[in-house]
């Protein structure tokens, strides 16, 4: 099957975020766009300070969005949206952190055990 027959569940088109104003404006996030597919296993990688949390953020509607469209199932879901569709985002979006150090334990553990 092909990647376009596929429901597209999240889609982010050219995010921007900035945090601050003036001389203290940072800008986070500059131009990102992707597609999370129904059925899919998405990650964010990154080095640390690239802007990974400040996405998942922006798509679980914490952070503010500068620029650019968040969608769930074709619909907006970033500044004023009616409660009942905010109350279901936040029940069906979730960002779920690796703990490096948990990680690297586990791996620690099992060569230990062999």
């Amino acid at each position: 099957m092909r990647m376009t027959d596929k429901e597209v569940l999240v889609e982010v088109k050219n995010l921007s975020v900035v945090f601050g104003k003036g001389k203290n404006k940072f800008t986070a996030i500059d131009d990102v766009s992707f597609q999370i597919f129904k059925g899919e296993t998405f990650g964010i990688v990154g080095e640390s300070g690239s802007g990974k949390t400040t996405i998942g953020r922006a798509i679980m509607r914490i952070n503010e969005v500068t620029e650019g469209q968040i969608l769930y199932h074709g619909k907006s879901i970033q500044g004023k949206i009616p409660k009942d569709w905010d109350r279901e985002i936040t029940q069906k979006i979730q960002m779920i952190f690796q703990d490096p150090m948990a990680s690297a334990y586990d791996r620690l553990q099992s060569h230990i055990a062999d």
